[in-house]
């Protein structure tokens, strides 16, 4: 699916004329890629920012169509904030061709823990890789990777070469990445084993000073 943002090109350029552009409600930008000159654009703060605080603005192919008319296929590569007030500074965007694959970090999600046993008896889930680097083509980036917690008990994992990656879609790092997740025993419930075995022992254990009479 390809989402579109309208964005204007510009002429100028330097700080103060990237002051000039936040005062009127506007993020100053650039184009880059595909072997083609770099484009200045400027983009409306206020739509923009609701984009970029969705967690698959990075994960999506958007369309600029640029003084109204061009568009061009792009995705965000940086985003540069404020480090006080959180206001968006400058976005980079990346051309992008129908073909060429690019690199790409897949949100990775659980569904269904309450139809998991694990979780059940007091199990947590334990996910390993939160965003897996896959390359893709752009036409077929996923918005996330889904992991099925139905039936699945305390120790079992989710290896990579078990999930089916759509099509165009490959890991790029299948070693480093081989376990997405697993379903382990909670430090509570590790705290509350070990709590009990200390109050069985002691309950077990002879009194101090208690003499044993000899057979």
């Amino acid at each position: 699916m390809i989402y579109e943002l309208n964005v204007q090109t510009r002429d100028a350029k330097g700080s103060r004329q990237s002051r000039k552009l936040r005062h009127n409600g506007l993020v100053p930008g650039i184009i880059y890629g595909a072997k083609k000159e770099p484009t200045m654009i400027a983009i409306s703060a206020k739509e923009i920012s609701k984009e970029y605080n969705n967690s698959l603005f990075f994960n999506k192919v958007w369309s600029l169509v640029t003084n109204g008319k061009e568009t061009e296929k792009v995705l965000p590569k940086s985003v540069s904030c404020h480090p006080v007030t959180g206001k968006i500074l400058h976005v980079d965007f990346m051309r992008v061709s129908k073909d060429k694959k690019v690199k790409i970090m897949i949100p990775v999600e659980t569904i269904n823990e309450d139809k998991s046993p694990g979780i059940k008896k007091g199990g947590i889930i334990n996910l390993v890789v939160h965003r897996l680097e896959c390359l893709c083509v752009p036409d077929a980036i996923p918005e996330k990777i889904v992991l099925d917690l139905s039936g699945k008990e305390i120790g079992d994992s989710f290896l990579l070469e078990q999930i089916e990656l759509p099509k165009g879609v490959e890991a790029i790092n299948a070693i480093r990445d081989s376990v997405l997740a697993t379903i382990v025993v909670s430090k509570v419930g590790k705290e509350e084993d070990k709590a009990q075995a200390t109050t069985t022992t002691a309950e077990t254990a002879p009194t101090e000073g208690t003499a044993t009479k000899a057979e």
